[in-house]
């Protein structure tokens, strides 16, 4: 048998508790009835000019369901080096920084303090405490690295103003606890009796489906939720939200923790905190149980308007490929976005190619000069929408062909086999300008140029850059605006977007309507 220390001290200090424990477990009642010391508070006091970051863990408030959730950095000077577009909607978890007063890491999410150095005896790690709590009492807000991130917010003081209208699970979240414990299927629980079957073969297609956002658009009493039968939703309580499942599967789906006890699926993903939730007032999200703001969210603004370019062939644009096509068909149908793209926006291109059907890059690739283009193409009716619905799908299929991207040698060999045919039947060249040797040939001096520019192009009808100006004016100037729920929504979905691209070193343009 094993033998490990343990030890538990609680030490209470004027209004505060802190806790130094090792090997120490069910104690977790207690911790969550205390009140956290807010975040920036916390880092405020232990940060000096002096500090380097080295070592960061961050989460992505993107509630786009394929953006990147998590990532990590790590440096010598984290605070010189780490790119920081799209840092107001990042929450940092963790943090490891260096300074006068030594090594510590600082657990943003639960207020845990780790530091490296020297071991204290008893009364020296009370005086510390004292030290930081006389600092903590007596700290002013100030600007710092930390500053640059979404800053924590008190739930208790801003839910009677938040109304949530979108949620994201991170399935994966719940799926990597349960592949821990040593029994890893799910069971379905007959109702009325304490009989559990296996259903694993459930729970896995939520797995493989990967991570869904849905739009919260009914509500009833504290309760918000999608419409229809057997929906998931949200329930605003006094300590934070809830997820419920409103007749939903997940309120029959059970797994087995290391004792043997059941435990609700829907239970776990409230310990774990492994959701986020929007909100109609597009500054705040909720995520791992807490509330963060987006304190420069207003300057995702401007950073989306940059990258919409407006173009007046597509005005008169009503489907994506067009109809009617025949044997003899050569080009693509004016009216469709497909002959746009080729006729007008990359009509100057040094190698153009039509990947449309099969195993697409994308709809279109084009190469020029020094750039190489990745066009993705979306059509309504015609008719121009703030709807952030229309944007799921084209930027969900952009994010998941950014592997496409940077293909090797045998890959590129293998595009090439197909690049010589015609489209869908027609008479239409797959390469519009150009040979299939002229990609291979010039995707390979690109490959090496350390002036290259990649990009995702995304070219839509749905969308009019002055009618999202027009709506961004009026959130700016607190105005009344309908559609200001589905404009939230989309400011979120395509600043993910932008900070998807540029964290895989990715330029990113919207051709759109004026």
């Amino acid at each position: 048998m094993e033998n490990r220390l343990a030890y538990l001290l609680i030490v209470e200090i004027n209004d505060y508790i802190i806790l130094v424990k090792k090997n120490i477990s069910r104690i977790s009642s207690f911790i969550n009835s205390l009140t956290s010391i807010p975040t920036d508070t916390l880092a405020g006091v232990l940060v000096d000019d002096d500090t380097v970051f080295q070592q960061m863990k961050l989460s992505n408030m993107n509630m786009n369901e394929n953006a990147m959730r998590n990532k990590s950095y790590e440096a010598n000077s984290l605070e010189n080096t780490m790119p920081m577009f799209g840092s107001n909607h990042t929450v940092v978890n963790t943090a490891r920084f260096a300074n006068t007063n030594g090594l510590c890491t600082v657990n943003i999410n639960t207020s845990r303090l780790t530091k490296f150095g020297t071991k204290k005896n008893l009364i020296e790690l009370l005086e510390w405490m004292n030290v930081l709590i006389t600092k903590i009492d007596s700290y002013i807000p100030q600007e710092s690295f930390f500053s640059r991130f979404a800053k924590p917010q008190s739930w208790k003081k801003q839910q009677d103003k938040l109304e949530p209208v979108s949620l994201l699970i991170d399935i994966f979240k719940l799926n990597s606890y349960i592949q821990e414990l040593h029994c890893t299927d799910v069971f379905l629980k007959k109702e009325g009796e304490e009989e559990y079957f296996a259903k694993t073969n459930i729970f896995a297609k939520y797995i493989i489906s990967g991570m869904k956002c849905l739009t919260l658009d009914e509500k009833e009493k504290d309760i918000y939720r999608k419409k229809g039968k057997r929906n998931i939703g949200v329930k605003k309580m006094k300590s934070g939200l809830k997820i419920v499942a409103c007749g939903n599967l997940f309120d029959s789906l059970y797994f087995c923790e290391d004792d043997g006890t059941y435990v609700k699926i829907i239970d776990l993903m409230n310990n774990l905190g492994c959701f986020s939730v929007g909100f109609s007032n597009y500054s705040y999200i909720y995520m791992g149980k807490r509330l963060y703001m987006n304190v420069g969210i207003q300057k995702d603004f401007e950073s989306i308007l940059s990258i919409l370019y407006p173009m007046n062939e597509i005005a008169a644009v009503t489907s994506e490929k067009g109809d009617g096509y025949d044997a003899t068909s050569t080009d693509f149908k004016i009216g469709s976005m497909f002959n746009v793209v080729e006729k007008k926006i990359f009509n100057d291109a040094d190698f153009l190619l039509c990947d449309d059907l099969g195993n697409e890059w994308a709809d279109h690739i084009a190469i020029r000069e020094n750039s190489m283009s990745y066009i993705h193409s979306k059509c309504n009716d015609g008719s121009a929408t703030l709807s952030a619905s229309k944007f799921q799908e084209v930027i969900g299929q952009a994010i998941k062909n950014i592997g496409n991207m940077n293909p090797d040698d045998n890959t590129i060999q293998e595009k090439m086999k197909g690049m010589n045919g015609k489209w869908n039947g027609t008479n239409i060249n797959k390469c519009r300008i150009g040979m299939p040797a002229d990609y291979e040939r010039l995707y390979k001096k690109l490959r090496y140029n350390p002036n290259k520019v990649q990009e995702i192009c995304l070219a839509v009808n749905y969308l009019s850059k002055s009618a999202l100006a027009e709506a961004f004016d009026k959130i700016k100037n607190n105005q009344p605006l309908k559609q200001k729920n589905n404009v939230v929504q989309l400011v979120w979905l395509l600043s993910g977007f932008i900070s998807t691209c540029k964290e895989a070193d990715l330029n990113c343009r919207i051709f759109c309507k004026d």
